[in-house]
């Protein structure tokens, strides 16, 4: 065997022992930073430098698409001057850190590629993204080396060849790229090594909640539902039809028989919503969810800034109790999840149930992933096109 076929020999065994499952969830971080308007910075020396400067072009450019917003990602490798300023005066295992600390804020993702995993000014600069509570990503080689031990993620190639290692950091960057391409596209992930993978928004939101798989939904098509809801709402025009197209489908997803969402603008005034009763979207007065947000759980919630799960409304003081809906049942359950832009609380959604106990986490999960999808819509809009408050 030629000196050719020995390096194909080996790079086609190395990547049947590609990470898949970390890779995807590289994607579904990378994908909430997207739409949270969180910072991505990407990092490495000699060849990893070339690869990181290609992942930076490859998120900035290759994964735009009209009504949904850019990444917001920085290459540490492609400033020469501040380089090699750092690198002069305070040392050139600081050229990394001292970036990251004029820009890293918490829940911004940090990625250091690294074949040997060991490089001074990698491990100085995720100890400086650690500190500032950012999440930390890792392309390795060889054995990890002590940055695969400090990051939260680390996306191993398990081969002491460098030039082999290089090549797949590359193809994991492309294969990362498109994934989140794809997901403007179809609202679906696939990641293809060899046998594809498929992944669905709403799972991959869903995961990035709970830390579990999708539990079994209550209608055969729920999954479709919810994946053709997030390209409708990076579509739709009207706010208004928006937000009564997420409260149908979020009524039917969890069999909920009525619920809300409130809209509120900078000054924390409500602007718009959809309000349904008996499983069905109905016209209402902006004056009623005026009321429900000032008077009851909807208005704890966004001050509290905190997802709620209510199993007996009758024994909680937050719940508001109204003259209409299921006047002879004075007992409900009910669970209620803010919707964030960045810092920003921007409304609340919250399900109610007839009877006490109906809601599960994996409810509120739901619920939880689709404010997200409804909070991201708002930011590319403006919180533009409020109800009329007739």
């Amino acid at each position: 065997m030629n000196t050719t076929d020995q390096y194909l020999s080996e790079f086609h065994k190395v990547l049947n022992l590609l990470p898949l499952s970390t890779i995807e969830e590289l994607i579904a971080w990378l994908h909430d930073a997207r739409l949270n308007g969180n910072q991505v910075f990407i990092m490495g020396n000699g060849g990893s430098a070339a690869t990181a400067s290609h992942f930076v072009c490859d998120l900035a450019k290759s994964t735009r698409r009209q009504g949904w917003p850019n990444f917001r990602v920085i290459g540490l490798t492609d400033n020469v001057a501040i380089m090699t300023a750092y690198a002069n005066d305070e040392g050139y295992e600081n050229i990394f850190a001292n970036q990251l600390a004029n820009f890293v804020r918490p829940q911004d993702i940090v990625i250091a590629i690294s074949g040997s995993g060991n490089s001074r000014n990698v491990l100085r600069a995720i100890e400086m993204a650690r500190s500032c509570g950012a999440r930390t990503v890792a392309l390795t080689g060889f054995n990890g080396g002590m940055l695969g031990r400090m990051v939260h993620l680390n996306i191993h190639i398990p081969c002491n060849r460098m030039e082999i290692v290089e090549d797949l950091h590359l193809m994991i960057e492309h294969m990362v790229s498109s994934a989140l391409r794809q997901l403007t596209e179809t609202g679906k992930i696939q990641v293809d090594a060899g046998a594809p993978a498929e992944t669905s928004l709403a799972d991959q939101l869903f995961a990035s909640f709970t830390g579990k798989d999708l539990p079994p939904l209550s209608t055969e098509n729920s999954r479709d539902l919810l994946a053709n809801l997030s390209i409708e709402l990076a579509q739709q025009v009207n706010l208004h039809e928006l937000l009564v197209r997420a409260m149908q489908i979020t009524l039917t997803m969890v069999q909920a028989a009525s619920g809300t969402i409130i809209v509120l603008d900078e000054a924390g005034e409500v602007v718009d919503g959809a309000l349904a009763l008996y499983g069905q979207v109905v016209d209402h007065p902006i004056q009623r969810l005026v009321e429900i947000y000032h008077e009851g759980l909807a208005g704890w919630v966004a001050q509290h800034r905190e997802a709620v799960l209510i199993p007996n409304t009758r024994d909680d003081p937050r719940w508001l109790q109204r003259d209409y809906e299921y006047k002879s049942i004075d007992s409900r359950s009910a669970i209620s999840v803010p919707l964030m832009t960045q810092d920003r609380v921007v409304g609340v959604a919250t399900l109610v149930h007839p009877k006490p106990g109906h809601f599960r986490m994996e409810d509120m999960a739901f619920l939880a992933a689709i404010t997200q999808m409804i909070s991201y819509s708002f930011k590319t809009r403006g919180m533009v096109t409020p109800q009329d408050p007739s």
